[in-house]
């Protein structure tokens, strides 16, 4: 696992997967780059008052970026297959990650309260 303390770092984790795999992903950079644009959006006026009805769409956009980043590698998976995943999985990737299965009640905690 690496430590970013910056912005910068944050994105270039998710970006250079796609230098190391052989498969076509200019698809999957267009979401990413999607992704992050909406990222940058929700962060440029957070505040104190706006953090609780944006933390849980970045923790959705953070679960999207990590979705494609280790789906990527599948290469049984196509590009518009891997984006339909991380649309459709992002809400549950964190309990899952966490060792929850679907069904099971999750902590009180915010890295669960994702949209």
């Amino acid at each position: 696992m690496s430590i970013f303390i910056t912005r910068e770092d944050y994105i270039k984790g998710f970006t250079q997967v796609f230098t190391e795999t052989k498969r076509d992903t200019k698809d999957l950079e267009v979401y990413v780059t999607a992704q992050v644009q909406r990222l940058d959006t929700l962060l440029d006026g957070l505040t104190q008052e706006t953090f609780w009805q944006r933390w849980p769409e970045i923790l959705g956009i953070d679960a999207k970026l990590s979705l494609v980043t280790e789906l990527v590698h599948f290469e049984d998976f196509s590009s518009e297959e891997i984006i339909r995943m991380a649309e459709t999985d992002y809400q549950t990737y964190f309990k899952e990650l966490c060792g929850y299965d679907l069904s099971m009640e999750t902590r009180h905690s915010m890295i669960f309260n994702v949209q």
